[in-house]
């Protein structure tokens, strides 16, 4: 991706869930034969202004903060669907069951029934 120096851009660091701005301070241009690589700078939201190199950090890198937000809920809308399906498929077999019957189900760590096989 291409950025302009001067450009705020907006860093999820996906390990700790935090989003902060940055300012694209400067672009090194590297040209060789069929190719051209470009690195940059940026300047961080710290009390000393810290300037590094983007490559260095560990984030994911939006151009806006829409951008960002948007990828994040689509994120938390498939996380949401995923338990809701899971929660759905043990709710059918609770549904199906006995009362009385024996169950054999696998539990996860939770004691939730596992519905990965189900």
């Amino acid at each position: 991706m291409k950025y302009e120096v001067g450009q705020i851009i907006y860093l999820l660091n996906n390990q700790e869930m935090r989003i902060f701005p940055a300012r694209v301070e400067e672009e090194v241009v590297r040209r060789r034969i069929g190719s051209e690589d470009f690195t940059y700078k940026v300047m961080l939201p710290t009390k000393t202004r810290d300037v590094v190199d983007l490559h260095d950090l560990d984030v994911t890198v939006y151009t806006s903060a829409s951008l960002l937000r948007d990828h994040m809920v689509s994120n938390a809308v498939k996380t949401i669907d995923a338990l809701l399906d899971r929660a759905t498929k043990v709710s059918r077999s609770l549904a199906s069951d006995s009362v009385g019957s024996p169950v054999v189900q696998e539990y996860d760590n939770h004691g939730i029934m596992d519905t990965e096989d189900t």
